[in-house]
């Protein structure tokens, strides 16, 4: 994966603390879906909607943001390339193993994979 395949992009982020309150962002899009940036050292993605009007515009999606780092000292697109690289070139057991479950700050996560039919 190179960096050409990453479009950067704008995200709006908001409301904050009042209804009239956004902010705005630079990031770069994976999958055409979600958006990865570094604001004040801290990698996050977030899970985006595109903004009909605008070509380079994304709203916050439905979901939440994850912190995928902290401190970091980079250029963001080289940040970028190398960590979706990485986690593309990982299986799903390796990731839980070796990324969620060694992490020193981590506290226990509570995930609901078991999909019972019939409930």
């Amino acid at each position: 994966m190179n960096r050409s395949n990453f479009e950067k992009v704008s995200l709006i982020l908001g409301p904050c603390d009042l209804p009239h309150m956004y902010e705005l962002f630079e990031g770069y899009l994976i999958k055409d879906r979600y958006v990865m940036m570094i604001d004040n050292s801290v990698l996050t993605l977030r899970h985006v909607k595109k903004e009909r009007h605008h070509s380079h515009l994304y709203v916050d999606g439905d979901t939440g943001g994850i912190t995928l780092a902290r401190h970091v000292q980079r250029e963001d697109i080289d940040v970028i390339t190398e960590l979706v690289e990485r986690l593309c070139n990982m299986d799903a057991l390796s990731f839980l193993t070796d990324e969620l479950l060694w992490n020193t700050c981590r506290e226990d996560i509570d995930f609901d994979l078991v999909r019972n039919k019939g409930l």
